[in-house]
Parts: C-alpha cells; sequence; structure tokens
C-alpha cells in the first residue's frame, strides 16, 4: 500500500513540477507568447504549445507511476489521472476566462487518455511484475 501511494505520489509531483516549472520559464522568457499567471492565453501557438507539453508530462507523470508501482501498473496509472482529473476541474474553473472554452475542455478531456497511454507504456515497458518466489 505504502509502495503504491509513493509510485502515485511521485508521478503526480513529477507532472505538476514539470508542467508549473514550464509555465514560469516561458512566461519569463517569451512573455509575448506566454504571459505571466492570471493572465488571460489567446494565442494559438501558445496554447497548442501548453496543449503538447502538458500532453507529454501528463503521460511521463503516469508512465513514471505504473514503472514504480508494486503490481498493475495500468490501475496506478490511472488512479493519478483520477486524482489529476479531480484537482484539475476546480482549477479549469476557476481560470475559465484565462484562456478559449476549447482549451479549458481539451485539457480536461484529454487527462484520462493521457494517463492510460502512460500506464499502457508502463505495461509495455517491463513495469514492475507481482513477485513470485523462486522455486529451490
Amino acid at each position: 500500500m505504502v509502495r503504491s501511494f509513493i509510485a502515485i505520489a511521485a508521478g503526480f509531483v513529477l507532472t505538476g513540477a514539470l508542467n508549473v516549472g514550464t509555465n514560469l520559464l516561458l512566461s519569463r522568457a517569451a512573455p509575448d507568447l506566454i504571459p505571466p499567471p492570471g493572465t488571460p492565453v489567446t494565442n494559438p501557438a501558445a496554447l497548442v504549445l501548453v496543449c503538447a507539453y502538458v500532453a507529454v508530462y501528463g503521460i511521463l507523470g503516469c508512465y513514471v507511476t505504473g514503472r514504480l508501482a508494486p503490481s498493475r501498473p495500468m490501475l496506478h496509472a490511472l488512479v493519478m489521472g483520477a486524482l489529476a482529473l479531480a484537482m484539475s476541474i476546480p482549477m479549469t474553473i476557476g481560470a475559465w476566462n484565462d484562456a478559449p472554452a476549447w482549451f479549458n475542455v481539451y485539457n480536461l478531456l484529454a487527462v484520462m487518455p493521457y494517463a492510460w497511454i502512460g500506464g499502457r507504456l508502463a505495461e509495455r515497458g517491463g513495469a514492475a511484475q507481482p513477485r513470485v518466489a523462486a522455486a529451490s
């Protein structure tokens, strides 16, 4: 149970840190493309860029969760995705006017597919399997 919690927390923290870090870095390096937090983003190129790195980070976080899971990597990745979705809904509602509706809706709808992809990659990548005692 503890290893499951650690796996989910690690993927969640990784995803959050990468997203927040990239947002802050881009808002400082290219404020005309990605304005500071709390400022509406209307540039289509910026919105597509954000969708792209959110996808990569979401999949990566769920992959890491699945790889660290003691068993059933897909289940762990999907639990992480469900927690991310649960946190994303109120955040999206609070920031609804900071981006076009399509962007907000897309990012909410994409959370669980990203979790599934990350879980699938973890399964294919040899994620932790239930341990079977070796025969002597």
